[in-house]
């Protein structure tokens, strides 16, 4: 990874978020959609993967929504299928590859849940598995597509502002977690873990835009170093908000995804 690589990446994020921005469903839309879709996949073994609101938002419209713009960047489908890894992959074969965990167990979790003693009372039974975790991210990009990249996806369906700030911190904290993960060679039936960048894709249905405003009111030094600083992108998806895609048409983005020099 070099700065013109990682300069690319975030090219291909920003024009990504303006493109989901643009195609997906608005707040109102959305939000009526995600509960029908959630409620007709509770009684169909087929969309098993649709059962969840933050799943049928990532894999109902963020991922075929993916899936498009990478053909649409210049990847073959069978390209885009073996580069996209997905939580889902088993019920999702046609739009990826594989899943995306990572099959060495280690001794922490995204959430810190319990105590320091629980925690420490959970790794002195390793064999029963407590207190040890595989790492899944929702879903990730590698090769052959140029950059690699893990997605932690949320849907924000309703929350003030005071608790869209704390649901903001919590989002980022796992994307940065799952980020700084060491490498890990492939195994037999799982692909290595080796990834440059991070982002996390939250769609935020919320009436007033919270989980938005959350992200707006931060000062651009603490926004920018996120990315500068950490490789995560933090991409909150508000179809609708026009001062929001206002801001994204003033990023430089790429012609395409060819592979950096």
């Amino acid at each position: 990874m070099d700065a013109t690589s990682k300069d690319q990446a975030l090219g291909f994020l920003k024009e990504l978020e303006k493109t989901l921005n643009s195609g997906l469903p608005g707040p109102t839309t959305m939000e009526s959609w995600i509960r029908s879709t959630v409620a007709e996949a509770k009684t169909n073994d087929k969309k098993k993967h649709l059962r969840l609101p933050e799943a049928a938002f990532l894999n109902g419209q963020a991922l075929p929504a993916l899936f498009d713009f990478l053909i649409h960047r210049g990847l073959s489908k069978e390209e885009a299928k073996r580069a996209l890894l997905n939580e889902y992959h088993r019920t999702m074969s046609d739009l990826s590859s594989r899943s995306p965990i990572r099959w060495e167990r280690h001794p922490f979790r995204k959430i810190m849940s319990g105590s320091p003693s629980d925690i420490y009372r959970g790794w002195t039974n390793p064999d029963k598995g407590y207190g040890l975790t595989r790492s899944c991210p929702d879903f990730s990009l590698r090769e052959p597509f140029p950059h690699s990249i893990l997605f932690e996806g949320k849907y924000f369906p309703r929350g003030s502002l005071e608790f869209a700030q704390r649901q903001l911190v919590t989002d980022i904290y796992q994307t940065i977690f799952y980020r700084g993960l060491p490498c890990l060679a492939a195994a037999k039936k799982h692909p290595d873990w080796n990834y440059d960048y991070a982002c996390l894709m939250a769609y935020d249905a919320s009436t007033l835009g919270t989980l938005s405003s959350a992200w707006r009111e931060l000062p651009q030094q603490t926004r920018d170093s996120f990315w500068e600083g950490a490789n995560v992108y933090v991409m909150i998806l508000r179809p609708g908000d026009s001062q929001r895609i206002k801001s994204l048409e003033t990023f430089n983005t790429p012609a395409d995804i060819s592979r950096p020099p």
